[in-house]
């Protein structure tokens, strides 16, 4: 492992949502907006769900840069109840091309972010959150791909 990769952490969180949809649905662009710059700014990656009652987000990073993230998450009021399900040392990074890839509702990732939110015990919320972020990790891949075939390559 070399010295930058020791300094790096991988986080994800859920938090409940005190956005009163459809009226604030707006709220959520403006996070994402506001994230894409802060992210790239700080050096962090990550990927946020939102499922119209939770947010769930995978960040990773410095250290510094993913404790800022928290700290402003934190103190925003469009979040409560807010839940970090792990903090811990990574060698690289699972979405090192995105300041922030973003998922909408879903029926499907809405239930993952459910399970996580409701599991009980260490070993149960580890293996969700890391069910979870594949799930977002498939996201990227799928938005990749997606991107390729309208570029024609």
């Amino acid at each position: 492992m070399d010295e930058r990769s020791v300094s790096e952490v991988a986080l994800i969180y859920v938090s409940v949502s005190t956005l009163r949809l459809p009226r604030e649905a707006e709220e959520v662009d403006r996070i994402v907006d506001w994230s894409l710059g802060r992210n790239a700014e700080l050096g962090v990656t990550g990927a946020l769900i939102f499922t119209e009652k939770r947010f769930a987000q995978y960040l990773e990073g410095p250290a510094a840069g993913v404790d800022a993230l928290m700290a402003s998450i934190a103190g925003d009021p469009r979040h409560r109840a807010l839940d970090v399900v792990f903090r811990r040392p990574i060698e690289e990074r699972r979405f090192a091309t995105w300041a922030l890839a973003y998922a909408g509702p879903s029926t499907f990732v809405s239930g993952h972010v459910l399970t996580l939110a409701e599991a009980k015990g260490e070993a149960a919320r580890l293996k969700h959150a890391d069910r979870l972020t594949d799930v977002m990790q498939q996201f990227v891949q799928a938005q990749l791909a997606e991107q390729r075939r309208q570029r024609g390559g």
